[in-house]
C-alpha cells in the first residue's frame, strides 16, 4: 500500500512531462521562426538587383550609383532632404517608386550625402559636382538630370544654373529661400554648412533657363510655396525656361507630389536625341 501513492505520483509526473513535451512541440512547429528584419532600401535595393540593375555603395565618397541593366547615357541625380542621406532614395516608397521609374527607363541613378547638411553651401554642392563629373566619366554618361527634394532645391537651382550637362531638373516642395526656414530644428544645421558664410547667395538661390518641373502644396507649412517654390518658378520663367508647376496636395512630402511616369517622360524628352 505504501508504494502505491509513490507510483501513481510518478506515473502523473510522467504524463505531465510528456504532455508538455509534445504542447511544446506543437507550440514551436505552429509558430514559424521570424524573418529578420530588412531595411526598407535594403529591400528596394534588392528588388532593383532583381530588375539586373547594379547598386553600387561607396562609402570613402559618402555615395550611392543604381546602374541600370542598359543605360541610355543619362545620369539623374538625387539631391536629398533635410534630415536624409544617399540611402533615402531607395527608403520610402515615394521616392523609391520614381527610382524605380528612371532606373527601369534606363538612366543611371546618383545619390550623395553631401555633408549631410546640404543647404547649398558651397561644400555640399562642390561634392554634388565632383561625384557627377565622377560618375559620368565611369559609366560614360553624358547628360546629367536633377531630382531636388525639399532642402536639396537650394542646391539643385545652383547646379541648374551652372554645370554643363544639365538637361532638366525636377523638383519636389523646394527651399528656394533659405531665409523662410525659420524652424528651431533646422538652425544648428544651417549654422553647421554654412559655418558663419553669409547667406545671401540662397536668400533666394538664382535660378537659370533649365527646363523644370516642380510639385508643391499650398497646406506645406515645412517649406511655404509662396516663398519658395513660387519663387523658383517665376525666376525660371524670367530667364526663359519652360516650367510646369504641379499644385499638390497634404502636408510637406505628402505622395502627391511625387509622379514617377511623369519624372520618366520629363527626362527623356530632354535626353540628347539618339543617345
Amino acid at each position: 500500500m505504501s508504494h502505491r501513492p509513490r507510483c501513481a505520483v510518478a506515473a502523473v509526473a510522467a504524463a505531465l512531462l510528456v504532455l508538455t513535451t509534445l504542447t511544446g512541440c506543437a507550440a514551436s512547429s505552429a509558430v514559424p521562426p521570424q524573418a529578420p528584419l530588412v531595411a526598407p532600401h535594403e529591400a528596394e535595393a534588392a528588388r532593383l538587383r532583381s530588375a539586373g540593375a547594379q547598386v553600387v555603395d561607396d562609402a570613402a565618397t559618402a555615395s550611392l550609383v543604381v546602374v541600370p541593366r542598359k543605360s541610355n547615357g543619362g545620369l539623374v541625380v538625387f539631391l536629398h532632404g533635410w534630415g536624409q542621406t544617399r540611402w533615402s532614395l531607395l527608403s520610402r516608397r515615394e521616392e523609391a517608386s520614381v527610382a524605380d521609374g528612371v532606373s527601369d527607363a534606363g538612366f543611371t541613378l546618383l545619390a550623395a550625402d553631401a555633408d549631410g547638411e546640404a543647404w547649398g553651401d558651397p561644400a555640399s554642392v562642390a561634392d554634388y559636382r565632383r561625384l557627377i563629373a565622377r560618375a559620368a566619366g565611369r559609366y560614360h554618361l553624358h547628360d546629367v538630370f536633377l531630382m531636388g527634394e525639399s532642402m536639396g532645391g537650394l542646391a539643385t537651382m545652383q547646379l541648374a544654373r551652372t554645370l554643363p550637362g544639365v538637361r532638366a531638373a525636377t523638383a519636389w516642395f523646394p527651399v528656394c529661400d533659405i531665409r523662410t526656414m525659420r524652424e528651431a530644428r533646422f538652425q544648428a544645421s544651417i549654422r553647421s554648412s554654412w559655418r558663419g558664410r553669409s547667406l545671401a547667395p540662397i536668400a533666394p538661390v538664382q535660378v537659370g533657363s533649365t527646363p523644370m518641373i516642380v510639385w508643391a502644396s499650398p497646406t506645406d507649412t515645412t517649406v511655404p510655396p509662396a516663398t519658395n517654390a513660387a519663387v523658383c518658378v517665376a525666376e525660371a520663367r524670367a530667364s526663359g525656361a519652360p516650367v510646369t508647376y504641379f499644385h499638390t496636395t497634404g502636408a510637406h512630402g505628402d505622395a502627391s507630389n511625387y509622379s514617377p511616369s511623369a519624372v520618366t517622360r520629363f527626362f527623356e524628352k530632354y535626353r540628347t536625341p539618339g543617345a
